[in-house]
């Protein structure tokens, strides 16, 4: 858009999930908190943008944690503005220095920082940023038809009786609390599978190429770092071992050994990363 202005900033937070605080700056000239941000230089990327502007309005060297919705408004001259957020954790801290653009910083608790928040969307930032720490139901497709006997596209391949006995179970057997996003691979396994969970929270199914059985790994793990949660995600059995392996496996609770189809991964959370999983086999088929 001609004549937007392009800023970058971060939510910056320190502490283990449920006990987070985060950085707040003072602005004498606006007398508002806000999250540390500002435009960017020219040639300057975003990520560039949001390191350089922490740094000099905080003192705290950070380092980039998973991306943030954008934010857009009208600034204080009416020009519209996008800002680009990432969550940050502080790597070290130089001296702060007070000046004309920010006179005070405060670290808050996260959980009551909406008070100190001048602005509605800074508070939904946050509330992004806290998202990251909820966790994710990593879901294998239910049982599909056999890859050597179908003879259409493998993406249509569809469940069969007993995948649409386990889909139908799904939610009653996790029990999942909060779910806000049901996101799935695109192939139709997979999407059948998470179907009804998704029709009885009332939320749509939504597909991403990421999720793919032929995905990038790391690409689906970013994928997954920068999901708000809780959340349940539909894959294939390469993918969701290549998301697990990558987290710490909690062998107290059941045979995490297995990958069948129709069983669930909850990884749990921190800012984005899995720090650990825990395995839910697929429910049970009472008719077999």
């Amino acid at each position: 858009m001609s004549g937007e202005v392009l800023a970058a900033g971060g939510v910056v937070v320190r502490g283990a999930p449920g006990a987070r605080e985060t950085l707040l700056v003072h602005r004498p000239r606006y007398d508002d908190w806000t999250h540390p941000k500002g435009k960017l230089d020219p040639h300057e990327t975003f990520e560039e943008a949001a390191r350089r502007e922490v740094l000099e309005e905080t003192g705290s060297r950070c380092a980039l944690g998973p991306e943030l919705p954008p934010v857009t408004y009208l600034d204080a001259v009416g020009r519209p503005k996008r800002v680009r957020y990432w969550l940050m954790h502080p790597e070290s801290d130089d001296p702060f220095v007070a000046g004309d653009e920010v006179d005070a910083i405060r670290w808050v608790p996260a959980a009551t920082a909406s008070h100190l928040l001048t602005y509605p969307r800074d508070v939904e930032t946050l509330g992004a940023a806290l998202d990251l720490d909820t966790p994710i139901y990593l879901v294998r497709h239910a049982k599909a038809g056999s890859r050597a006997d179908w003879r259409g596209e493998d993406d249509e391949r569809p469940i069969t009786a007993k995948g649409r006995r386990q889909a139908a179970r799904l939610l009653g057997h996790l029990h999942p609390t909060g779910i806000r996003r049901v996101a799935s691979s695109p192939s139709l396994r997979c999407v059948q599978t998470v179907r009804p969970m998704a029709d009885a929270l009332s939320l749509p199914v939504e597909e991403h190429d990421v999720l793919r059985e032929d995905a990038d790994p790391v690409a689906a793990l970013t994928f997954v770092a920068a999901l708000a949660g809780p959340a349940v995600i539909c894959t294939h059995g390469n993918v969701v071992q290549d998301l697990v392996r990558r987290a710490p496996v909690d062998r107290s609770r059941s045979d995490t050994d297995g990958w069948k189809k129709g069983s669930t991964w909850v990884l749990q959370r921190d800012a984005g990363r899995p720090v650990g999983a825990r395995y839910v086999p697929p429910p049970r088929d009472r008719t077999a």
